[in-house]
């Protein structure tokens, strides 16, 4: 079973470190809501952030600042850098397609100019509808969307891939090349995996069965003679036509196919396979749902630090990463203030500060480690 993270979520906010999204929006609100999410876990991780769509920098800059308005305080004035998609990607020349692997390639390039700029990762918002309008821009963005999600299961970066429903056809078959999806995403997922060539979730009907193959062949290495695997333990149906096509599929490109698969979920058919084997998953892996589910209360717990007054977020980081009571966080809080001989408040702005460039985790050592550089920041601070 795959064990990296995916699922349908309702908010772009608890997909960290990284999270690759796929959100279908038929409001411009809603893709302004779910953008201030996805850049504001972004930047409390401390990656490079980026805003990408159609238009001038200028239009961009204007639509980011309605962003910014539903972003949390600590965050609302933080670096983003806008680029319009025009820029963003590299295109078949003389065409207005996107050219998968040239565009893949400076991405990863970008990824690591952010890490060795300092940055912990790249993490864009990216409203794609302007390069998946036609057919010929859907098919090769398809193929970027996939290509980039193999990347993005090795390096730290991440987007969320915004479509608007309202104005594309067939805008689903791109959001579901994601791990993540929202509602309106479609009912399967196609995506990259660590321990498999590739992984399938959700419902696969016959009506999607084509679609499946395509994505999977285009996912898998192209050597021909090569055994590959599928992990479809994710799938809560999967249609006969989907299996019988991966069966062609596999036996066309010369290669075969061990689908990881629990029988309950896949259709009875007649055909006799050739190219594909069909093996029950093995193991356990955490449950999607519940670990998306804790990101987005992870998430929406910072969201309601980052708007309380400085005494309350200092106070509620104690109880939650040291297990302390209020009670007791707060009288740390004052020790830690007499100690300093500073305000209480001063103490608590030097913690939240000391947190946000290197939060700690809740272990002894390093519990102890982090309250003591916490406390020689308050005593360096000037009287």
């Amino acid at each position: 079973m795959t064990t990296r993270p995916h699922g349908v979520v309702g908010s772009a906010a608890g997909l960290i470190p990284f999270g690759h999204l796929g959100w279908g929006f038929r409001d411009r609100r809603e893709f302004r809501r779910r953008a201030a999410e996805y850049l504001t876990d972004g930047v409390r991780q401390g990656q490079f952030t980026v805003f990408v769509g159609e238009g001038t920098p200028g239009a961009l800059t204007a639509e980011l600042a309605d962003v910014r308005e539903t972003m949390s305080a600590d965050v609302a004035d933080a670096a983003v850098t806008v680029i319009p998609a025009e820029r963003f990607y590299s295109y078949v020349p003389g065409t207005d397609v996107v050219d998968p692997e040239t565009s893949v390639a400076e991405r990863v390039a970008a990824t690591e100019r952010a890490v060795a700029d300092g940055y912990t990762g790249f993490r864009a918002v990216v409203d794609a509808t302007t390069v998946a309008r036609t057919g010929a821009q859907r098919q090769a963005f398809a193929r970027f969307e996939i290509l980039v999600d193999q990347q993005m299961a090795r390096f730290p970066v991440s987007a969320l891939c915004a479509y608007d429903l309202a104005e594309l056809d067939g805008a689903e078959d791109l959001v579901c090349l994601h791990p993540f999806v929202n509602d309106d995403g479609g009912a399967y997922r196609i995506f990259a995996d660590r321990d498999a060539d590739v992984a399938v979730a959700g419902a696969v009907n016959a009506e999607h069965a084509a679609a499946v193959v395509d994505a999977v062949s285009t996912a898998l290495p192209p050597a021909s003679g090569a055994a590959v695997t599928v992990d479809a333990a994710g799938t809560d149906h999967l249609a006969a036509e989907c299996v019988l096509g991966l069966d062609r599929a596999a036996r066309r490109d010369g290669r075969s196919i061990t689908l990881l698969v629990r029988s309950s979920a896949v259709e009875p058919f007649d055909d006799r396979l050739s190219h594909v084997r069909i093996v029950p998953p093995t193991g356990s892996a955490p449950d999607p749902v519940v670990v998306t589910g804790l990101q987005e209360e992870i998430s929406q717990l910072r969201n309601r630090l980052a708007s309380q007054p400085v005494i309350e977020q200092c106070k509620g980081m104690l109880m939650s990463a040291f297990g302390l009571t209020a009670d007791d966080a707060f009288e740390l809080m004052k020790s830690l203030s007499q100690n300093g001989n500073l305000k209480l408040r001063e103490v608590a702005r030097a913690i939240v500060d000391e947190w946000q460039a290197d939060g700690p985790r809740p272990d002894y050592d390093t519990a102890t480690e982090f309250l003591m550089s916490a406390r020689d920041a308050v005593r360096s601070w000037p009287e």
